[in-house]
């Protein structure tokens, strides 16, 4: 009998060890149960939501270039009306392109006198080939270069540089073409007078003189080859 009460207390001895072998110390637990567990995947962003993109700004459309008279400062003064004058004049005539041609080239012939510097239009010479002069003599030995000739084309066209009166004085360049053309047994007669460049106080201040001296000088050349 005591025998199975030893056996029995060692039986229970041995259960109360087996027990023991299997309580933790703190921080060294089992490694699969006290294994810090993989923090969850973070949640992937919710797709952001397409964007267009911004178009880049438009560059601004330069403004429209001015057209102006520049001094010599670099002030603008004015537009383009200022800086040319555009005059044109024609007339037919029972006189033939041969007769007309003639005249135009003969200025001492029609030319008013009052519109020359000596007072005299007899005075006034053509030499009616390119480089020629259309001059004038002055009484006191003196002469004026008012136009020098471009093209010359008997019976068809004379064509010269130069500008007149007053525009002589500024920083202009002129030219002046008359056109013969057979009209019938006469002639169609052409003018026309092109200014550009500076003339102080802009050259519209002198368009209207120029216009009613040229004009007066037309109409008495087409008189004078009409009553020939």
């Amino acid at each position: 009998m005591k025998k199975y009460t030893n056996l029995s207390t060692a039986f229970t001895l041995a259960l109360a060890c087996a027990a023991c072998s299997h309580i933790p110390l703190i921080g060294h637990g089992d490694k699969e149960s006290e294994a810090p567990k993989p923090a969850a995947p973070a949640e992937k962003p919710a797709a952001q939501t397409a964007q267009a993109k911004p178009e880049p700004a438009q560059a601004p459309m330069p403004a429209a270039p001015t057209s102006a008279t520049v001094s010599a400062a670099g002030t603008p003064q004015g537009n383009a009306a200022d800086r040319h004058i555009e005059l044109k004049y024609a007339f037919k005539t029972a006189a033939a392109p041969n007769r007309v041609y003639a005249a135009i080239t003969g200025p001492a012939r029609w030319w008013d006198s009052s519109h020359t510097f000596s007072g005299n239009a007899s005075n006034l010479s053509l030499d009616a080939r390119a480089g020629g002069c259309w001059c004038e003599q002055l009484a006191d030995g003196g002469s004026v270069q008012h136009m020098t000739v471009l093209t010359a084309m008997p019976e068809r066209m004379l064509r010269l540089s130069g500008g007149l009166g007053p525009l002589q004085s500024g920083a202009v360049n002129a030219v002046m073409t008359w056109t013969i053309k057979h009209d019938g047994t006469g002639s169609e007669v052409n003018m026309s007078y092109l200014v550009d460049g500076y003339f102080p106080g802009g050259l519209d201040k002198v368009r209207d003189d120029v216009d009613s001296v040229l004009s007066l000088q037309v109409e008495r050349l087409r008189a004078y080859v009409g009553a020939k």
